[in-house]
């Protein structure tokens, strides 16, 4: 066998913890190494009494075998180590020191895996309606015009070339219009690209998130969306941006008139006074300066962004949010969101925008789950383009 191939680490998606109180563990071998494969586990306290458990082939990838376990711990506690047993008969140990040929039982308590405590604080609880989510996006400006009174100027004709400034008029009424043909695809939740007031078609450039943007209707047009939504078994989360505000910003234009006077100065990351596009002196969304980063270690602004959190939970019912640019705000943020957004709403569901590895951020205090693009990429490139075959895809 290969020792250098085998793999495992609690509290990851290697090993972690189930609501029920269960723990799923995973170990990982070189491709086609292994004959057999079993986990020795007990209590801590109660050592003398563990069990050996064959585990199951679970997949594989192009250089791994995975294999797992589900065991249920009588005392919410559980210590563990591997043994394998190579094609040849040759066994191996896997223990929290490496593998190794031999294994040691009088210093074993110093080696196995552990899962001190099971605490149900801890575990990671995804709302329950979401393991069934089908989730259907929608862009509100180019899905449907079902008010023309509220068209932003200028609107192109529905049959136009869209262009990153052009705008087409969809609104949320427009959305409600639709809501029996998407029940007939068998969708059964919808995430909204933002609809607070914002002066491009993207409105990922919020001027008020305290205000549905008028060129996608009234507070009252959400709310009948909302409604239409649960009663046809559709759930509907918002998108928001955290990690920066427009440019139009209530506070950020405040910074802008009175500079280090302002009592906003410290809700962005500027650097020096007076404010400047060109050079820009403050921190943005890339280097758009339409799009001033906000300072989300600073009370306040915590406090602001989980009452806009809140209030559209307690005002429209929706169901849970987006966060667009998720990677870049810092943790602290986003724990402390996942509390406020839990006491109003439960089973709200919050999915952050993370491009690559979203482990950090899946640890149960942040979200419920990640955008997960490479996902997208693989089943694009294998059902769409057709520039990926079977065996590979089987293998990402």
């Amino acid at each position: 066998m290969n020792p250098h191939a085998i793999y495992h680490e609690p509290q990851t998606q290697l090993g972690f913890t189930n609501p029920d109180g269960s723990i799923t563990l995973r170990l990982r071998t070189a491709r086609d190494d292994a004959k057999k494969v079993t986990v020795i586990h007990g209590d801590k306290y109660s050592w003398d009494q563990r069990l050996e458990e064959e585990m199951q082939f679970l997949c594989f990838d192009e250089r791994f075998d995975y294999y797992e376990s589900i065991i249920k711990p009588a005392h919410h506690r559980l210590a563990y180590y591997f043994k394998l047993t190579g094609k040849k008969q040759k066994e191996w140990y896997y223990t929290e020191w490496g593998a190794t040929e031999n294994i040691d039982e009088n210093e074993i308590d110093l080696m196995f895996f552990n899962f001190p405590y099971v605490n149900q604080g801890d575990i990671q609880v995804v709302p329950e309606w979401v393991e069934q989510g089908i989730f259907y996006q929608i862009f509100p400006e180019r899905f449907e015009n079902g008010d023309p009174s509220n068209d932003p100027k200028k609107v192109v004709s529905w049959s136009s070339k869209p262009t990153r400034e052009n705008f087409f008029g969809g609104d949320l009424k427009g959305i409600i219009k639709r809501i029996d043909y998407l029940a007939d695809l068998g969708i059964n939740a919808i995430y909204m690209t933002p609809i607070f007031e914002s002066p491009s078609n993207h409105k990922y450039n919020t001027t008020d998130y305290l205000k549905i943007d008028p060129a996608f209707g009234t507070k009252a047009d959400l709310k009948a969306l909302v409604k239409k939504c649960h009663e046809n078994g559709i759930r509907l989360i918002f998108d928001a941006v955290f990690n920066h505000s427009g440019f139009q910003f209530g506070p950020f234009q405040d910074v802008i008139k009175k500079g280090e006077n302002s009592p906003y100065k410290n809700w962005f990351h500027i650097h020096s006074f007076p404010v400047s596009e060109n050079p820009l002196n403050y921190e943005t969304f890339g280097f758009e300066a339409y799009m001033p980063k906000l300072n989300t270690e600073n009370p306040e602004v915590i406090e602001y962004l989980c009452k806009v959190a809140r209030y559209w939970i307690e005002e429209a019912d929706i169901d849970g949010w987006r966060l667009d640019v998720a990677n870049e705000v810092d943790h602290g943020f986003w724990r402390h969101f996942r509390k406020e957004i839990r006491k109003v709403k439960p089973d709200a569901y919050i999915v952050g925008e993370i491009w690559h590895n979203a482990r950090p951020w899946l640890m149960g205090e942040q979200f419920d789950g990640a955008m997960n693009y490479p996902f997208t990429r693989a089943c694009l490139n294998y059902f769409a383009y057709g520039t990926t075959d079977t065996e590979t895809f089987k293998k990402l």
